[in-house]
């Protein structure tokens, strides 16, 4: 979908006047905003819950989400975007230390998985060099997890065609065809996995799992974002348990 050449001037005339009023109504209500950036499917698949209930104990809070990827993944050169962000944990030197704190959330862990049809299946354990010709999925972005078995993957040269998508639209494909594999965040797809969706293969090789934190702004000092990191922390170690 896309505005008319009348839409588009209207939309021209209007974007001052709605900016003017937003403006107007943050200088003169008590709404305390949250900046927050994360993954699309974080968001989605692990912070939803604790968004709901952060809103049920703060009425005069709104969070404003960010989850262009070409923004949270280059958190440390986008600092000023954000009061909070859930993202993979950075060195120290890759971000201001002075303006942001960390606290870690733990470590997510990355799977093989493959159509239930697929012939790696049939295998006890699965080497790297049964993966040659299939297309891998990997998720968006780069981590610990994924970066480890691509060096997998040129140290065998096994010259696969690679894939980057989200991990629900790789749950999609790798249900539909057995001609490839994709590398999938358990966390993201517990419940595909806990349904038999497709199969978690037992692979010989080292896919290392990457840790995941919370970055927040050390001069914003409010209660509601010390209230929305402690509902955030709360809810993923019930998860990890889960």
């Amino acid at each position: 979908m896309e505005l008319t050449e009348q839409g588009n001037k209207l939309f021209n005339e209007m974007s001052p006047v709605i900016e003017k009023i937003v403006e107007i109504d943050k200088k003169y209500s008590n709404l305390c905003e949250i900046r927050l950036g994360t993954y699309a499917t974080m968001l989605s698949k692990v912070l939803s819950k604790s968004i709901a209930e952060f809103y049920l104990k703060n009425e005069n809070a709104k969070i404003i989400t960010i989850t262009d990827n070409s923004k949270v993944l280059n958190f440390p050169l986008t600092t000023e975007n954000f009061d909070i962000a859930i993202v993979k944990k950075y060195n120290e030197n890759e971000y201001d230390s002075d303006k942001y704190r960390y606290i870690s959330l733990g470590k997510f862990e990355f799977v093989l998985i493959a159509n239930n049809k697929s012939d790696l299946c049939n295998k006890k354990k699965v080497t790297i060099k049964d993966l040659k010709n299939k297309i891998i999925y990997m998720p968006r972005g780069e981590n610990n997890s994924t970066n480890s078995f691509l060096k997998t993957i040129e140290k065998n040269k096994l010259d696969n065609e690679i894939k980057r998508i989200d991990s629900v639209t790789m749950s999609q494909i790798i249900q539909e065809y057995d001609n490839c594999v994709g590398i999938a965040n358990c966390e993201y797809l517990a419940k595909e996995i806990e349904d038999n969706k497709f199969t978690v293969l037992n692979i010989d090789f080292e896919i290392p799992s990457t840790e995941i934190g919370i970055y927040y702004r050390k001069d914003n000092s409010s209660k509601e974002l010390k209230n929305l990191i402690k509902i955030i922390k709360n809810n993923f170690n019930y998860n990890k348990k889960l």
